[in-house]
């Protein structure tokens, strides 16, 4: 990472910050809107659904949900293989569709033979490698943010995955147009050393 700290770079990160913080709370308003409007949709659901129904492409959701899931472990693997950041990204939702999986398979199988089958494999595989591709994600989070800090020379490192917190402060439209340009360090600069911040 290297980045050439000046004051203007400075006075921008504190200006943009501003609208990246009214941008996250825009964001943070609209999702806890959505989940106040699902609230009572969830509560007719619960009281109006029937406890069976005969369903149309059976073969087909499952066939699809598992095929999925395949790419999805096999892109988790490329991750892996070759150290890509996208590993966090890859390894929740891998981890969230293993649930997913255990959750319709153990429920739509609820009284019929296949159940003790359906419940084994989550046990002894869903949900320990959930587990797993959860405990990675963090990992990988922590571990960069430990790096980003020190690159940044803030002496502050997150302990927790829910601290970790965005090295950037611009608008998500610059972000995604330049990015990297707004790896701005909150640090003070030191006035007798180089002018260039680097971290591996």
């Amino acid at each position: 990472m290297a980045g050439r700290v000046t004051r203007a770079a400075r006075e921008a990160h504190a200006r943009e910050q501003h609208v990246m913080l009214e941008l996250n709370r825009l964001f943070s308003t609209i999702m806890v809107a959505a989940v106040v409007i699902m609230v009572p949709w969830t509560a007719f659901l619960a009281a109006t659904l029937p406890t069976r129904f005969r369903a149309h492409n059976w073969d087909v959701a499952w066939v699809g949900f598992d095929a999925v899931l395949m790419l999805v472990l096999i892109g988790t693997a490329w991750a892996a293989w070759y150290r890509r950041q996208i590993l966090a990204m890859a390894s929740v939702v891998a981890g969230t569709m293993l649930l997913c999986d255990a959750w319709f398979d153990i429920n739509t199988s609820w009284g019929t033979s296949g159940l003790a089958v359906s419940i084994l494999t989550a046990l002894i595989g869903n949900i320990p490698l959930s587990i797993f591709f959860f405990w990675l994600a963090r990992r990988i989070m922590l571990r960069t943010a430990a790096v980003v800090a020190r690159a940044m020379h803030r002496g502050d490192v997150p302990q927790r995955a829910i601290d970790v917190t965005f090295p950037f402060a611009v608008t998500w439209s610059d972000a995604l147009a330049r990015p990297g340009h707004d790896l701005v360090p909150e640090g003070p600069a030191d006035a007798s050393g180089p002018d260039d911040v680097r971290g591996r």
